[in-house]
This record gives C-alpha cells, sequence and structure tokens, in this order.
C-alpha cells in the first residue's frame, strides 16, 4: 500500500474503516497501527489493528483537523510576501499600497478572502480566526464558511489613532456586534462568532481601545490585537520616538499627547485581561513583566506567527519561556503579505524543527485543542476519539519506531484533509 492510501471499507450504516501506522492526538503519545471505525461519521471505534489486518495498514499518521487562530485573508492570492521586510514601517505602506491596488475592492477582497479560506480547508483548517476589515469582508467570509463547511471567528478590525476616529470606530464595533448573542457561548459547526480586533498600540486611540475593551467586556465576546510586534512598537510606547513616529507624522496622524511616556506592552495585557479570553498577537518583544503577567493570566493567549516571525528576521521568540511560566501560546500563519502560504502544519513543523523542542504530538495543541478553546470552541471536538466526528488529515508517515516518529512528522509533505 502507497503512502496516502488509506483503505476505506464501506458497510453498513455508513461505515467506514481505517487503519493507519500512527494515530496522532495532541498532548498524547502516539498509537501504532490503529483501526478506526467510523459509523455515519462519527468514530465508532479506535483499537489496535488486529495481527490478520497488518498488511492493509496505510503508511500514514492521522491526526485532528487544524485550528488557525490568526489569519488576515484578504492578502491570499498574493504569490509571495509583500516587500521589503524591513523596516517595519515600510513593509506597513506596502500593505497600504497593495490594498489601493485592486481594481474593484470588494471584489479585489472578495476574491482574496475565498481563495484563502478554501487553501486554509485543504491545509486541514476546520476552524479559522480571521481579521476582518470591512463588513463587506465579514459577510464573505459569513457565506465561505458556510460552503466550506468549517467554523470562524470574525475579528472586525477597529483602527483610529487620532481622537477624531474614536466615535466612528466604536460605532463600526457596535454594528459588527449586532448579530452577536448577547451572552457568548460555545460555538456551533459551521458557525462564524463575532469578534473585534483593536488593531495596534500604534494604530489605535487609548480613549478607542479602552472604548472596545468595555464592548467586548460588556457582551463578552473575544479580542484580539497585535502587540509588542516590533522593536519600533515597544521604543514608541516607551519613549515616543523613532521609526513609527516618523510614520505616523508622515500620515499628519503624530500627537505627542496620545501616548503617555513609560507605557508599555503590559498596559495594554491588563486591560486584555479583563475579557472573557483575548489574543495577543505576534508578543515578539514581550519581556520578563509581560511573561510574568500572561502566566498568570492564561485566558489571554500568545499568537506565535513562526515563518511571518523569520520574514522580518525578529531576534527568537520568547514562546518557549511564555510555555514554561505557564502562559498559553499558539500558532498561527498571519496572512501571504509575509508568509508564503497558509499551512498552519508547516508554522508547527517549523517550529519542531529548531533544537530542543518537544515532538510534535507535545506542540499539537498550539493548533488543535487549545487553540480551540482560545477562541471559545470545545477543545474535546479537536482530538481524534470515540463519540466524536471525524475530523482529521492524514500525512505521509511511513515510520516503524516511535523513537523516529517525530523526525518523520517534521519532514512530512503536507497533510491531506481525509474528513468524513
Amino acid at each position: 500500500m502507497t503512502d496516502m492510501e488509506i483503505e476505506i471499507e464501506p458497510g453498513s450504516h455508513s461505515e467506514t474503516v481505517i487503519r493507519c501506522a500512527w494515530l496522532v492526538n495532541p498532548g498524547k503519545a502516539p498509537r501504532k497501527n490503529i483501526r478506526v471505525t467510523i459509523v455515519n461519521g462519527t468514530v465508532a471505534e479506535l483499537c489496535e489493528a488486529p495481527a490478520d489486518e497488518l498488511s492493509q495498514i496505510a503508511d500514514v499518521a492521522i491526526m485532528p483537523s487544524f485550528v488557525n487562530v490568526h489569519t488576515h485573508l484578504e492578502f491570499s492570492r498574493l504569490p509571495a510576501p509583500l516587500a521589503p521586510s524591513t523596516p517595519f514601517s515600510d513593509w506597513i505602506r506596502s500593505v497600504i499600497q497593495y490594498r489601493s491596488a485592486g481594481p474593484d475592492g470588494e471584489q479585489f477582497m472578495t476574491d482574496g478572502i475565498r481563495s484563502g479560506l478554501h487553501e486554509s480547508r485543504n491545509a486541514g483548517v476546520r476552524l479559522i480566526g480571521e481579521i476582518s476589515t470591512t463588513e463587506h469582508g465579514v459577510s464573505t467570509l459569513q457565506q465561505a464558511i458556510e460552503e466550506a463547511r468549517i467554523s470562524g471567528v470574525s475579528f472586525r478590525e477597529l483602527i483610529g489613532f487620532s481622537a477624531d476616529h474614536v466615535s466612528g470606530q466604536l460605532n463600526a464595533a457596535g454594528k459588527h456586534l449586532e448579530t452577536t448573542p448577547a451572552i457568548y457561548t460555545i460555538a456551533d459547526e459551521h458557525q462564524l462568532v463575532r469578534g473585534l480586533s483593536p488593531h495596534a498600540p500604534y494604530s489605535v486611540h487609548p480613549e478607542l481601545f479602552e472604548g472596545l475593551v468595555d464592548i467586548a467586556r460588556r457582551t463578552t465576546v473575544p479580542v484580539a490585537m497585535h502587540l509588542a510586534e516590533t522593536v519600533d512598537e515597544v521604543e514608541l510606547l516607551l519613549n515616543q520616538t523613532g521609526r513609527f513616529v516618523d510614520f505616523l507624522q508622515s500620515l499628519n496622524l503624530w500627537d505627542p499627547q496620545i501616548l503617555a511616556p513609560g507605557t508599555a506592552p503590559l498596559r495594554y495585557l491588563e486591560k486584555l485581561a479583563q475579557l472573557e479570553r483575548a489574543l495577543a498577537v505576534h508578543g515578539n518583544y514581550f519581556g520578563p513583566a509581560e511573561i510574568e503577567f500572561l502566566s498568570r493570566h492564561p485566558h489571554v493567549a500568545v499568537v506565535y506567527c513562526p515563518r511571518t516571525h523569520a520574514y522580518f528576521g525578529h531576534t527568537p521568540h520568547p514562546w518557549q519561556q511564555l510555555q514554561s511560566a505557564g502562559a498559553v501560546v499558539l500558532l498561527g500563519t498571519d496572512s501571504r503579505a509575509s508568509n508564503p502560504d497558509l499551512s498552519v502544519w508547516k508554522e508547527l513543523q517549523f517550529v519542531a524543527s529548531r533544537k530542543n523542542v518537544a515532538p510534535v504530538w507535545e506542540l499539537l495543541p498550539m493548533i488543535t485543542t487549545s487553540a480551540a478553546a482560545a477562541l471559545g470552541f470545545d477543545e474535546e471536538d479537536f482530538v481524534v476519539k470515540v463519540g466524536n466526528r471525524f475530523h482529521a488529515v492524514s500525512l505521509p508517515c511511513k515510520c516503524d519506531s516511535a523513537s523516529r516518529l517525530n523526525a518523520t512528522l517534521i519532514r512530512a509533505a503536507d497533510v491531506t484533509d481525509v474528513s468524513l
């Protein structure tokens, strides 16, 4: 049997049997030579394959479907990341130029979102956290996730660094949440949940940030914010100097009175911690104070985007220090504006290939169970187990030894969705 051949035996009551070399669940020791029996789309039995069935085992590993907690799908038609990668403010200019260059703004965005969601679905993603920049983008995402039969959170991006933008952006946030229940509950399959995304400290006035946190607290919706992404951002917060001052001045947005001297990323984390759940996206330059705070507030999860981090040439990310301290760290892809593709599995492989890193199955919660919980979904739905719907991926895995399994998974090709 070839690497990607999974023998499926149809039977009565829509029964399907899959025999795989390895079953890899998040945070669990891998299981070898497993037979999975699925009835009407639900896992009915998981057991070791009998001796007389070993010849039918496919050389593949089966894992639960993935969660990508941080994307910007509108950039998904880019063939390569935008340049230059440094300084970061010049990359932002490239983003602005790309957005303005589309021949038809709404159609341009629609095509990007649909393309990115299709790519994500093919890469094994069943739950996605999307940054939505317009209500048109939200409605496109709503339709696309229903067609793809996955779930998502639409984090409505709010931007306004000057005081005269605060009221309008708060109104936009309220409009976005009109269809969200007053009490936020665990989301159902194929549902789009609405959340908020105050973009970043250099693009959101403190009064706007406070107002958005207040709205999110009252409506119990999730929040995602880019934070401590660059050295320049930290310099802006602490000293009100550096490249971001020049950038904001070039847009006629700089006001030295907006940010109080000595402001640090910790101040934003303290506000986010007032919420039921929040994502601190990137966190490339979180220091000891932020790490200690996050260790005590695990409902504020850090989203590390490994290949985007590498593209911008940042210093090593503190994700291991964060995890060791007890903080929650998840993986995201960011966008094709800074990443070659939208495979969150490749993000995990990138991390797992570094020295002195835990094996793949111990890292897997970062793109499955822990990631689902951070978005407000049931983490147990992202485990292959009896009683669950069979939402899974497979990948080539010709390996007969647990001691070599991790290296095999790190080198394996991208995944194939085998959900029923």
